[in-house]
Formats: C-alpha cells, sequence, structure tokens
C-alpha cells in the first residue's frame, strides 16, 4: 500500500511539472513569433543601410573616416549577448564557448580583451571557463529597446575614434533559419564592406562580368553621407544582432521545455505501468490473504 501511494505521489508531482513546462514552451513560442517579427524588421533595415553604404564606398571613390581605419588590434571590446533566464538548454554555454575562443586567441597573442557581457546566466558559465567580464550588462531583457543598444553602441564608437579600442567584436547566437540557429562572432569595427543577401544572389549571376562603376550624384558629397550613414550601420548591426540573439534564446527555450514535456509525458506513462503493477500485486496479496483465511476457518 505504501508503495502505491508512493508512486501516486510521485506521478501528481511529474504532472504538475509537465504543466509548467507545457506552459513555459506555449509562452516561448509566443515570444519568438514575437521576437522574429522585430528581427526580421532589423534585418531588412539593415541590410538595406548596408546597401547604401557599399553603393557610396564604390561610387565615391577613397573616402576617409575614423571609422574605416584599421589599426593592429592592441584593445579588443568584446560584446556577449547571453540571457538573463535559464530554463534554454545549451544557449548560454554555447555563446560563452564560442566567445572564450576570441578570449583565448586575444590572450595568446598579446591583445586586451575587455570583454562586456550582456545577461546573467552567461556569468557563470564566463567564470567556470576562469574569464571575469570587464562589464555585466542586465538591463536589456527580452525585448532590447534602440536607445539601450544605441548607448552601448555610440560608447564603442567614441572609444574607437579616440584610440582606446582597436577593434569591436561581438558574440551572439546567429539565426541563419527556423532549424538553423548557432553562436557566431563577428567583427563590427572597424567598418568594412559587407554584402547582403540580395547583392550575394546577384553577385553570383553576374560572376563572369567586371564590376561596374555605379553613377550617382550626391547631395552632399560621399564622405558627408558616410559620415552619417557609418554610425548608423554600427548601431544597426549590434541592434540587430540583439534581436538575433532574443529569437535564439525563446528558440533554445521552446525547443528545451517541448523536451521535458515530453520527457514528463514518458515518466507518467512509466509511473502508471508501475503503479498498475504494484496495485495489482496489492490486490492479488489481499485476495490470497482472504482465502488463506476462510480456508483455516473451515
Amino acid at each position: 500500500m505504501a508503495k502505491a501511494k508512493a508512486i501516486l505521489k510521485r506521478r501528481r508531482s511529474v504532472r504538475n511539472t509537465r504543466k509548467i513546462t507545457k506552459t513555459m514552451q506555449m509562452l516561448a513560442t509566443a515570444k519568438f513569433r514575437q521576437a522574429a517579427d522585430r528581427m526580421a524588421g532589423a534585418s531588412r533595415y539593415r541590410d538595406k543601410v548596408t546597401e547604401i553604404m557599399n553603393d557610396l564606398a564604390r561610387a565615391g571613390g577613397k573616402v576617409e573616416h575614423p571609422l574605416l581605419v584599421a589599426r593592429p588590434v592592441k584593445r579588443r571590446m568584446h560584446v556577449i549577448i547571453t540571457s538573463n533566464r535559464g530554463l534554454c538548454g545549451g544557449y548560454n554555454g554555447n555563446i560563452v564557448r564560442e566567445a572564450v575562443v576570441t578570449i583565448r586567441a586575444d590572450r595568446d597573442a598579446g591583445v586586451e580583451n575587455q570583454s562586456h557581457l550582456v545577461g546573467k546566466k552567461g556569468l557563470a558559465y564566463m567564470r567556470a571557463m576562469g574569464h571575469e567580464p570587464h562589464t555585466l550588462h542586465t538591463h536589456f531583457g527580452d525585448t532590447p529597446r534602440y536607445p539601450d543598444v544605441l548607448a552601448l553602441a555610440n560608447s564603442a564608437m567614441e572609444k574607437y575614434e579616440r584610440g582606446e579600442i582597436d577593434a569591436l567584436t561581438v558574440t551572439w547566437q546567429k539565426y541563419f533559419s527556423l532549424g538553423r540557429q548557432k553562436p557566431h562572432t563577428e567583427q563590427i569595427l572597424p567598418v568594412t564592406a559587407h554584402a547582403t543577401a540580395d547583392e550575394k544572389a546577384e553577385a553570383k549571376a553576374a560572376t563572369a562580368a567586371s564590376e561596374a562603376t555605379v553613377d550617382y550624384i550626391f547631395e552632399p558629397d560621399a564622405p558627408r553621407l558616410l559620415a552619417s550613414i557609418l554610425p548608423l550601420y554600427v548601431r544597426v548591426s549590434l541592434f540587430t544582432a540583439f534581436q538575433e540573439a532574443v529569437v535564439g534564446e525563446s528558440l533554445a527555450r521552446m525547443v528545451a521545455m517541448k523536451n521535458a514535456t515530453e520527457n514528463a509525458d514518458e515518466m507518467i506513462k512509466a509511473l502508471t505501468r508501475r503503479y498498475n503493477r504494484a496495485r495489482q500485486s496489492q490486490i492479488t496479496s489481499e485476495i490470497c490473504d482472504l482465502m488463506g483465511g476462510v480456508e483455516a476457518l473451515k
């Protein structure tokens, strides 16, 4: 009897846990859809800014700007985007492991890596790997606001122009498709030419043709336009990385909670079978005791 009651108690506990994981899975799914919409808008805007920047660079000839100046990297500002909340599988651990590759490479090369960690959950992973971040940002949350990202991007650009850092690198969970996301490290400063998805497709179609000169009439001139476009590119690139990170976190939590719910279902089935066997054994034992008493009365 005690064994059957213990199994029932355990099954009730697993059922309650399943309710929680199922609810979290549904919430993660809803947040993923919202985050995916925001990410799609940010990605399209970034692609358009990149396209304009590349066109200006090609049409304007040699343009000088502090954000374009590449120099030997002695000090790197490294933004690592993790989450504030857990229960998302290996999401944070994978991102930190990707970031540590750059941190260790910088250490071996004598480069000062100023790591700026976003999200509380990545802190334990970094400390476990023997690295302490320079700063910790926990105010971005599930919906990073553009003004918050703008402040971080502006700070990085000011440091770069003053020569306090020589590169800005970001590590985050990059979104490639619904079935493919992985930790990714990208250098945003100094600014270099990047191709959008449409431009890559056009380039493949025109591999045999030579690059044509773009004929533009600028108002104002190309250097002044680039002076406003280049900072915008840095801000939008960083903001898009934050949006992709939120999508990756929601997807990771959705998958983790789905797996937890399925595991709970299996445990409930197994516990039900164990309870049925225990109850059957108990009933059989009671029947044997009853029959033994009947035989004793004869």
